[in-house]
């Protein structure tokens, strides 16, 4: 019991940061529906400059209100300039605040380099005090002040004052906000402008807790978001809450618990999960609705050549099936003789494009087929290269097809668990949930370390032994990986176009008219998850077959956020645009790693912000309008009684 009014302190001191941190967050989730992933390198990129200026100043105060302001003015930019173009589509948003983490992190290295910042304490609130037999930092006690301080203005300015009531107002309806003469894109970006103020404003005060450095901004975004979906959306009240909660957890996990301490918080967010899905205080707001109305991206919709079905045998039919095939055998063929062309290390790129085209492929059963946007896909990629690096390095199993066996068998059973959690939620709740299991997965991987080689990861796996010898090159790896991904398409490509896979594209447009149809949407989606969850499993088991390597950055956020690129620059809904894109984000990720390999991050940003502002409805848009003005030329002169010109909103080319 002599710990338990220091860890109490302690905790107390740590949750009320993580609830400054989360206070924007939920703000603008609350408000403009809008998971603002940049929040994070909000907090550092302030943090760094809040030191400079104290630096040169000499001012801890003058440090602070640096921080707020550099805060302040990004977070302007981004929603005024970007994000304000894009409140019709969470999907986007997300990518684009992705985008800005990466430039922003970057950016900062190439200021300060990659050293932590070292956050002075207040000349003001030296030393400590002896609680019990544990001395805790006087900042301690100033920031639990400061903490209950911001608590009351905040709950003041939400709940007791005009401006409150506007931003409740634009919570509860924006359109009905707007009607009565409210002006949404002011409250919008006066909200913005405070969620990341308040992050700067938190960067010298939290950075004695947290630290400040190169990993700082998924680190506090990661925890911001537990603290949000435990509090709930949209209510200061509810960060506070979820703040202290995880704040006093880790103390006293830490304390009592060190073994599983890194683990504890995760456990809390899944007992919520299960007794409250909204979090503890969360405001009824509709998460799915963007803040103007709006479905899906209109840009992609557009008029698509459909032949009506000719009679079998007939010439048109094999007209028909010659046109609907030719992309797909140009492509065969170029993949067959490529590697013919190129040297070994060129061959290892190609393969690594195939693997990661597989993977994004998998996500575009569930984030373009469903329309559920998954921030967490590296969970099963991850968990099928670790399965058969365990497996076949802890175990000594060497046989591929048992590898394959037990990969497909714990991705299975991955995806089928985090998909009884995660499809309680939707919207940017889903999203939310399924990037904290995968940093789950990611922190596991590190601290089980009998298993798992820590974060060291595991080196050394074999290639595949399929029952019979097989001199190994960079070559024969890649005919073997382009067999496997042949196969997971065609695989896929019928799933997609079976009854099971249209009622998908039916929930992806209104899933509340399938249920009145009949149909059990929930199972649907959970089905979606698993199907998409083993085929990123088998490619995370030809990542590790090939490279003989897997590490916990395989969970990590970035990797999951790679897909989803490929799928918004390839297109979504089609299964080869997500090929394309993963072609593209490959190649220049091999060549930006070699002539510019520390601009790497900001090349990558400017590649989501671009692909998002720029690029809608991907490659895939743009390459089946060429192809369908080819198919009215060649099928118009044999009469148009066989052609109709349909409205698609992005099923396959051969539909």
């Amino acid at each position: 019991m002599s710990n338990f009014l220091p860890m109490l302190i302690l905790g107390l001191s740590y949750g009320l940061i993580l609830f400054l941190l989360a206070t924007g967050l939920t703000l603008t989730m609350g408000l403009m529906r809008v998971v603002n992933l940049s929040h994070g390198a909000l907090y550092m990129i302030a943090g760094y400059t809040a030191v400079m200026v104290y630096k040169q100043s000499n001012s801890w105060i003058a440090g602070v209100i640096a921080g707020a302001a550099i805060a302040a003015l990004i977070g302007l930019m981004l929603e005024i300039v970007f994000l304000r173009r894009l409140y019709k589509n969470p999907t986007n948003q997300v990518l684009l605040t992705i985008g800005f983490v990466n430039i922003i992190n970057n950016v900062t290295q190439w200021i300060w380099g990659a050293f932590p910042a070292s956050i002075p304490v207040p000349k003001f609130v030296p030393g400590s005090v002896a609680v019990g037999v544990v001395n805790i930092p006087r900042v301690r006690f100033f920031i639990i002040g400061f903490g209950i301080l911001m608590a009351v203005l905040l709950w003041l300015l939400q709940d007791k004052t005009k401006i409150g009531a506007i931003v409740r107002a634009g919570m509860d309806n924006s359109e009905i906000a707007a009607t009565i003469g409210l002006n949404n894109k002011m409250i919008f970006t006066l909200v913005f402008v405070l969620g990341s103020m308040i992050a700067g404003l938190s960067s010298m005060f939290g950075g004695i807790i947290t630290g400040i450095h190169m990993g700082t901004s998924w680190d506090v975004l990661l925890f911001s978001i537990i603290v949000v979906v435990v509090g709930g959306t949209g209510s200061i009240q509810g960060a506070l809450l979820g703040g202290v909660i995880i704040g006093l957890v880790d103390a006293f996990g830490k304390a009592y618990f060190p073994a599983f301490s890194s683990f504890i918080m995760y456990a809390v967010l899944i007992i919520i999960l299960l007794i409250k899905p909204a979090g503890l205080l969360g405001r009824k707001t509709d998460v799915n609705r963007a803040p103007e109305s709006g479905g899906r991206d209109q840009g992609a919709r557009q008029k698509r050549f459909r032949p009506e079905a000719a009679p079998p045998g007939s010439k048109m039919f094999w007209k028909l099936t010659a046109y609907r095939g030719a992309p797909y055998v140009l492509a065969l063929v170029i993949l067959a003789v490529l590697p013919l062309f190129l040297n070994t290390y060129m061959q290892s790129m190609t393969t690594k494009v195939l693997i990661f085209a597989l993977f994004a492929i998998s996500l575009d059963v569930i984030m373009g087929y469903t329309g559920m946007t998954s921030f967490g896909h590296a969970a099963f990629f991850g968990m099928g290269g670790y399965t058969a690096g365990v497996f076949a390095k802890q175990l000594g199993i060497n046989s591929f097809w048992l590898l394959l066996l037990f990969t497909l068998a714990a991705c299975a059973l991955l995806s089928a668990l985090i998909g009884y959690f995660t499809l309680r939620l939707s919207g940017v709740h889903f999203l939310l949930v399924t990037m904290a299991f995968a940093q789950l997965l990611s922190v596991v991987a590190v601290k089980w370390i009998s298993v798992t080689n820590g974060s060291d990861g595991l080196f050394g796996i074999p290639r595949p032994n399929l029952g019979f010898s097989v001199s190994w090159t960079s070559g024969k790896m890649y005919y073997f990986v382009l067999i496997f991904f042949i196969i997971c398409y065609f695989l896929l490509y019928r799933i997609m176009h079976s009854s099971f896979g249209q009622s998908l594209i039916g929930v992806r447009e209104s899933e509340g008219r399938m249920r009145s149809q009949g149909y059990n949407t929930w199972a649907l989606k959970y089905m979606g998850m698993i199907i998409a969850g083993v085929f990123a499993g088998i490619a995370g088991l030809l990542y590790a077959s090939s490279y003989g390597t897997m590490a916990p950055a395989n969970f990590a956020l970035e990797t999951s956020s790679l897909p989803m690129l490929m799928i918004i620059m390839g297109g979504g809904a089609t299964l080869w645009g997500p090929v394309l894109g993963a072609a593209v984000i490959i190649l220049v990720q091999n060549y930006a790693g070699v002539y510019f390999p520390e601009r790497w991050p900001l090349i990558l940003g400017t590649l989501y912000v671009l692909c998002v502002i720029f690029l809608r409805g991907g490659f895939a848009r743009y390459l089946t309008g060429f192809w369908d003005s080819v198919g009215n030329r060649l099928f118009s002169k044999g009469g148009g009684s066989s052609l109709r010109v349909g409205d698609d909103a992005g099923e396959e080319l051969e539909s």
